[in-house]
């Protein structure tokens, strides 16, 4: 079947379902979904929206886990040309309520099962998800333009608030379209989704379900990083085309003892998000011979930019390039400092109520838009580009994008801690290893349990650090500012 037509998300499902209506599009746990039941239910939803005043272009919160009642929320959303905020439900309060006030959402959808609720936040009154969609009369829906927002993603922001990327249809089609061409993704395939619904990897997983007619298998919350299960899970559920951060495959293979089983299914397998160890992919790539494997590369302002196949018989003695351009994109390099510049069809539209931080991000060179994305690369001879590293401290754990800097903000917030200096090295078992150095106003004021309590109120758990050291000072260079590399020193010594 001809993939559908034009850039519009929600359309693809329309589509899909009008060809093959009773086709699988969710299968979650022991419960399945079509592709007609999905639009159905999108439909009703998306007419609630309407009925409770919500206009295109405002915001709604998704507080829910990755469930088929989640992927129900984010094609009402689009259907009612309202912009969906993924919230995971394990983040502190405080995080979520400093992305609601950022993004000003109007609705929030947050439980699970039975307890799927509705809060109208203008209101504050509640819905029960299922009464207020079974009585909802069909609505016309608004008119959608492919440069129209979808989504706005938050990420790690350096000042110690999350930012938001602010996606179009246009953007994520881009992808999303040329992920489906690339490697031939059709209605026979079971795609896997380990992402979780904020993490923009898992746009390849939902809109090529929408795209390509295929069946999107979600991989539950609770095994997400339990590779023995997850292996279980790629064979039981026959998975055909898999895509994460490098960090669950090599443990899938390290921890998983997934060497002891075969996989005639498992054809494709993309990763991006973090570099892959060498010796790790090659450990990956002697299991699965037959599986295509493929590196895909880019921040979330711009999804995927630049991408290399994994060659056959790849030794793991070099790291793996993140390859060549996409053809949607455009690529360049800084000359100045090394820095890769990557724009084209899937750059995002900015970061949400933040202008001068977006154009601080952005620089235009020959008419072409480009986003600054702080990673320093070098173009190989071959014509691939080589990841070299970082131009400022953000990191990449688990694929998540961690600005230092907001885990210092959230360390600083307490009154009891004077000064506080958070540095990374690495670390083979989880990728990487976060340490804060932390001057109290005086000594035993508090105990490392006091301080992850007070950054867990604040920080995913994935930001909270790994290692508290107390110190009477923190290092500092000739001009007076932290000594990052002097501390990153120390902490190797110890």
């Amino acid at each position: 079947m001809p993939a559908p037509e034009g850039h519009l998300l929600h359309e693809w499902l329309r589509q899909s379902a009008a060809a093959h209506p009773h086709a699988l599009a969710i299968v979650e746990e022991e419960r399945t979904t079509s592709f007609a039941e999905l639009l159905q239910q999108a439909e009703a939803l998306a007419g609630l929206f309407c009925q409770l005043g919500i206009q295109p272009c405002d915001c709604i919160a998704l507080a829910l886990p990755k469930t088929s009642e989640a992927i129900v929320a984010v094609f009402a959303a689009l259907l009612a040309g309202v912009l969906y905020v993924p919230i995971h439900p394990g983040w502190p309060q405080e995080r979520v309520d400093a992305i609601l006030e950022e993004c000003g959402a109007l609705l929030m959808i947050r439980g699970e099962g039975e307890a799927l609720r509705i809060l109208d936040l203008r209101t504050r009154q509640s819905l029960a998800w299922t009464a207020a969609t079974e009585a909802v009369e069909p609505a016309m829906l608004p008119r959608i333009e492919p440069e129209d927002s979808a989504f706005i993603l938050f990420t790690s922001g350096s000042t110690g608030r999350p930012k938001g990327v602010e996606l179009s249809h246009r953007a994520v089609s881009a992808f999303v379209r040329w992920t489906a061409e690339e490697f031939k993704i059709g209605p026979g395939d079971r795609i896997a989704c380990p992402s979780p619904l904020g993490f923009d990897l898992s746009t390849f997983d939902i809109f090529n379900m929408a795209l390509c007619g295929a069946t999107v298998v979600l991989v539950p919350d609770h095994i997400a990083w339990m590779p023995r299960f997850l292996v279980q899970f790629v064979r039981e559920a026959r998975i055909s085309c898999w895509y994460s951060v490098p960090s669950i495959l090599a443990g899938m293979v390290r921890d998983g003892r997934m060497a002891a089983h075969s996989y005639p299914h498992l054809r494709l397998i993309l990763f991006a998000g973090e570099v892959f160890p060498a010796p790790a992919l090659a450990a990956l790539q002697a299991v699965v011979p037959n599986a295509l494997c493929a590196n895909l590369y880019g921040p979330t302002e711009t999804n995927v930019v630049t991408w290399c196949r994994v060659p056959e018989g790849f030794d793991g003695q070099q790291p793996l390039p993140i390859g060549r351009p996409c053809p949607y994109a455009a690529v360049r390099i800084d000359e100045s400092n090394g820095e890769l510049l990557a724009g084209g069809d899937s750059l995002m539209r900015g970061y949400w109520n933040r202008p001068e931080e977006t154009a601080g991000r952005m620089v235009t060179l020959d008419g072409i838009p480009y986003y600054r994305t702080g990673d320093r690369v070098v173009l190989a001879p071959e014509g691939d580009y080589l990841y070299l590293g970082r131009l400022d401290r953000q990191i990449k754990r688990r694929g998540f994008r961690i600005e230092l800097g907001e885990i210092e903000a959230a360390l600083l917030s307490h009154a009891d801690i004077l000064e506080a200096a958070v540095v990374a090295v690495a670390n083979p078992r989880q990728s990487v290893c976060i340490a804060a150095f932390v001057r109290l106003s005086a000594p035993d004021t508090m105990t490392m349990t006091d301080i992850k309590t007070h950054c867990g109120r604040r920080l995913p758990t994935y930001m909270l650090p790994d290692r508290i050291l107390f110190v009477d000072a923190i290092a500092k260079g000739g001009r007076g500012k932290t000594d990052y590399l002097a501390l990153g020193k120390m902490l190797e010594g110890l």
